[in-house]
């Protein structure tokens, strides 16, 4: 491991305006990924910024719409009795990241900012149209989550910016969503693919008003499908769930590796957008 500076600003501010003028800066929030690959020797920064020092990135609110502070343990998420009665699904999905011990440091923060497309919460995040607070020394601004992905690892995040809360809308009545995903091996190992999916069912009619699919690990950032507003004005059924989730898996970008090739991800996103589709609509049924 290559020696480093390490950094503790006790305040955003104070973070933003030394990343402004130190490029060679590596940010941890939790640092589940980052001291494994310092450990590796794959990064080699001249310096290591621990947000773990500004209590104001732990502020989490759920008033009207979920506010959720960068540095929100991925476990606080998983056992929270609010989320589960608001946002049900990002709390599902919450339980899925890793193991136990991963979910009790990763931090939401880090999971969003690092870029991975093997991950959970963010393809969650982005089924339940969150956007993700960024903060600068110019200032803040709010980037819809499906837009701040530019491709593995890669944000929108420019120098000198860091990712301070993620908000979430609070679904609208009638609605509910399902997260899964598919591993091979251990339930801890990354992803062949993952599914967010979020339905609201008219109670009156039975007809889907609103649908979101989003895959994970079946691309260079999480795929927002189109073929969810084939759902909408429809009362799903297990045939239009199947044609649904065809041209669902048809928009994904999978790359071929230790995981499987291109059409066995291609297979399982279909099977696991079918899947999501059934627990959603079994979900808005009560």
């Amino acid at each position: 491991m290559r020696p480093f500076e390490y950094i503790k600003p006790t305040t955003t501010d104070e973070a933003a305006r030394f990343l402004a003028s130190n490029e060679d800066t590596l940010v941890i929030g939790g640092g589940t990924a980052a001291i494994v690959l310092l450990h590796l020797g794959v990064l080699r920064p001249q310096y290591v910024m621990d947000l773990g020092g500004i209590d104001a990135l732990r502020a989490t609110s759920n008033n009207g719409s979920l506010r959720i502070g960068a540095l929100t343990r991925i476990r606080t998420l998983e056992r929270s009795a609010d989320l589960a009665r608001t946002h049900a699904l990002l709390a599902e999905a919450a339980a899925q990241v890793a193991n136990v011990r991963v979910r009790n440091v990763a931090t939401v923060g880090g999971a969003v900012a690092y870029g991975e497309p093997q991950t959970d919460t963010p393809v969650a995040l982005t089924a339940l149209r969150a956007s993700v607070e960024i903060t600068g020394a110019g200032g803040t601004r709010n980037v819809p989550i499906a837009d701040f992905y530019r491709g593995p690892y890669e944000t929108v995040l420019e120098q000198g910016e860091l990712v301070t809360a993620i908000e979430v809308p609070t679904p609208a009545p009638n609605s509910a969503g399902c997260h899964i995903k598919f591993t091979i091996g251990s339930p801890e190992n990354k992803p062949v693919a993952n599914v967010s999916a979020t339905l609201t069912i008219d109670p009156a009619s039975g007809k889907c008003t609103d649908a979101t699919l989003v895959l994970g690990a079946v691309g260079p950032k999480p795929v927002v499908a189109t073929a969810a507003s084939g759902l909408i004005g429809e009362t799903l059924t297990p045939e239009l769930c199947t044609a649904i989730a065809l041209q669902a898996a048809d928009e994904t970008d999978p790359i071929e590796d230790l995981r499987g090739p291109v059409w066995y991800k291609r297979r399982i996103a279909k099977v696991l957008v079918e899947r999501a589709l059934t627990c959603a609509q079994q979900k808005t049924q009560g």
